[in-house]
């Protein structure tokens, strides 16, 4: 996966709330459909995510891999 395909998942969290709460319900499936391909140790990275925890310290932690 490319540093321009993690920026746009980035991007689209930190910017679209609907994005962000697809994301909670389903981050397998949401970024399935944006079309972005993962690498085994990327998909490990977001199925290890704590999904429940708070927008804030979400956006904290995914703000940090820019």
């Amino acid at each position: 996966m490319s540093r321009e395909a993690v920026e746009v998942l980035i991007d689209r969290w930190m910017n679209e709330p609907e994005f962000r709460d697809e994301m909670r319900a389903d981050p397998e499936g949401t970024v399935r459909r944006t079309g972005v391909e993962l690498d085994e140790d990327e998909w490990q990275a977001l199925r290890s995510m704590d999904w429940t925890a708070s927008d804030e310290e979400l956006q904290a932690r995914v703000s940090k891999i820019t």
